[in-house]
């Protein structure tokens, strides 16, 4: 019984600190977070939001679970980024834990690379393809402009630490609900999308489930690039004709423009 017992010190002035109350202060604070995502993947917790100027990207301060550890991004970080007209990938780097003057230390960095297969130690938080002359935005025109090809920063592929696997942002999840509830809906979409827009995270499962369900097709395997894709295709059911057309009218355009 005495194991459960829950300990908080009380610090008082003129009090003798114990060694007992300083390690009291490190279990609570250590032991409580791994307990509440033991059952997660690795991935983004929370935060890491991305703002870019002409030559920089930030990533925000956040919360981000690895190999079972959860690393805090206490304050911003920021790399220096150029155009190549190739996929450039921004990810977070985890070294091995080292021992440093009684603490285990575990550091993260940022890196830009142009490899899209990253090692165990690497995560990714966005991608993108930036032309000579443009800038990098982080904001888009509706739910399908995040995946336009140039100049856009594309967090499609960045994992979210979800129940069992990863799965998609949750911004991603409520932008497209946001976009679907414009439109005439089934109850069906009307459940999925007022979770979405309640802003919490969606399991990989559960964002297959209703795609399936909707496009009435089989399950399958699920990562992100397949959870977009089947949310593109739902809302362009959902959409009227009319918008259908205009929106492949656009990317003819664009593709026109790109070549």
């Amino acid at each position: 019984m005495e194991k459960n017992q829950q300990r908080i010190p009380q610090f008082e002035s003129l009090h003798i600190l114990r060694q007992a109350m300083l390690c009291d202060v490190r279990d609570r604070a250590f032991a409580g977070l791994p307990l509440l995502y033991q059952d997660y993947s690795d991935g983004i917790i929370s935060g890491c939001r991305m703002m870019t100027t002409k030559e920089t990207i930030t990533v925000q301060p956040g919360m981000v679970k690895h190999a079972g550890f959860i690393y805090y991004l206490q304050e911003p970080m920021t790399i220096d980024y150029h155009p190549t007209d190739e996929y450039m990938v921004l990810k977070l780097v985890f070294t091995a834990p080292t021992e440093q003057q009684g603490a285990k230390v575990y550091a993260l960095d940022l890196a830009l690379t142009d490899e899209l297969e990253l090692t165990p130690d690497e995560m990714e938080l966005c991608r993108f393809k930036l032309k000579h002359g443009s800038i990098l935005r982080v904001n888009y025109t509706d739910f399908f402009d995040r995946t336009t090809e140039f100049d856009t920063v594309n967090t499609i592929y960045a994992p979210y630490a979800g129940r069992g696997q990863s799965t998609l942002a949750p911004d991603i999840v409520k932008a497209f609900a946001k976009e679907a509830s414009k439109y005439s809906l089934t109850d069906f979409d009307r459940q999925f999308c007022l979770t979405a827009l309640a802003g919490q995270l969606l399991s990989a499962e559960s964002i297959g489930f209703y795609i399936s369900q909707r496009l009435q097709q089989e399950e399958q395997a699920w990562d992100n690039a397949s959870l977009f894709d089947g949310l593109t295709r739902v809302l362009d059911e959902i959409r009227p004709a009319g918008l259908r057309e205009c929106r492949r009218e656009r990317r003819r355009r664009r593709e026109v423009f790109v070549d």
